[in-house]
């Protein structure tokens, strides 16, 4: 298996009412671009605020537990 960073896009409302948007990073175990991206819109299911930026393959080999 390989790593990927998938970058999200996600809309908040902030505490003034007014709309931020912040991207944060996940990093999703796939064989391709497609299966990480697919994992991260599974992680978000329900929401509907959020918009995957890109994904890119990882240089990380091996999460050690």
């Amino acid at each position: 298996m390989k790593y990927w960073t998938v970058t999200v896009q996600l809309e908040h409302e902030s505490d003034r009412g007014r709309t931020q948007r912040v991207r944060e990073m996940y990093l999703a175990e796939a064989e391709s671009a497609t299966e990480a991206e697919a994992a991260v819109y599974r992680e978000f299911e329900g929401e509907s605020n959020f918009s995957v930026v890109g994904a890119v393959k990882s240089k990380i080999l091996k999460v050690l537990e």
